[in-house]
């Protein structure tokens, strides 16, 4: 009896059937549970088109969202670089390296929370060796002493003049790698040397957009977009020339006080993450 009662359980349509043609002899009672089987079924198709609709519009709706609020990774492809948004804090374990226009940036960006080895006048030949500003150890033994998540270095307009575009950048790349030595879980950000004003190029001294130019052109290639990336600050800082803004600066080649944030933005606007 149980076994029967089993097979009952397993096969409750045939066990139908069966009833139906006992009851109502073969044709009716055939033709109606074949009917009601093929409803059944029309039934269950119906769920199954409905549940996949549901899925489908439970997608498209993360899509959506996705597609309002932006992945890291659609940042990347906006940006056309390994680059996403960051907040200041960010800079909390950074620090940036340069000469009188990185010292601008300590003086008046309002970001107490990075480090700053700055000194004026210096340059890409000298930088390891110099005593930065409020310190009292070189560069180079600053960086043995402390450990950073970030390095953001810029040297050029000083050595405007010294040498060639590529001696410039063969000595940049020899302070990178100097730098990789000392911080070798850091990334590192080249920076783009920020060109002069038209009237400051327009003087015809070695301090000239054009020379600049060929000098980010080599850097460039200091970048490996997976610890080394490079920094183009004229792209927000130019006018429609290709030249520093004139409204921007006081002498042609350093930034105002209250002109900084095109270059805070673009920064905060390439975090590695």
């Amino acid at each position: 009896m149980s076994s029967f009662i089993s097979w009952v359980k397993k096969y409750p349509m045939t066990m139908l059937l069966i009833i139906c043609c006992l009851i109502g002899g073969p044709y009716f009672g055939g033709q109606r549970v074949i009917e009601a089987y093929e409803n059944y079924m029309g039934k269950a198709k119906g769920a199954d088109v409905l549940e996949e609709w549901t899925q489908k519009a439970m997608r498209q709706q993360t899509l959506m969202k996705v597609d309002a609020q932006g992945t890291k990774e659609q940042q990347v492809a906006q940006k056309g670089g390994p680059f996403v948004d960051v907040d200041q804090s960010y800079l909390d374990d950074a620090v940036f390296i340069g000469d009188s226009r990185t010292d601008t940036l300590k003086m008046y960006a309002g970001w107490d929370n990075a480090t700053y080895y700055v000194k004026t006048g210096t340059n890409i030949w000298d930088i390891m060796d110099v005593v930065p500003d409020d310190e009292n150890i070189t560069i180079d033994e600053e960086l043995q002493k402390h450990q950073f998540g970030k390095v953001y270095i810029m040297l050029g307009v000083n050595e405007l003049g010294t040498g060639t575009a590529e001696t410039y950048y063969q000595q940049f790349k020899k302070v990178v790698e100097r730098i990789r030595e000392l911080q070798p879980d850091a990334l590192i950000f080249v920076e783009s040397i920020i060109h002069v004003s038209a009237l400051k190029d327009a003087e015809g001294t070695v301090i000239n957009n054009k020379e600049i130019n060929a000098r980010n052109k080599w850097l460039k290639k200091l970048a490996d977009n997976k610890t080394i990336f490079y920094l183009d600050y004229n792209e927000v800082l130019d006018d429609e020339n290709g030249a520093l803004k004139a409204d921007s600066t006081f002498d042609g080649v350093h930034l105002q006080a209250d002109q900084l944030e095109p270059w805070k933005e673009y920064i905060l606007s390439h975090g590695v993450q």
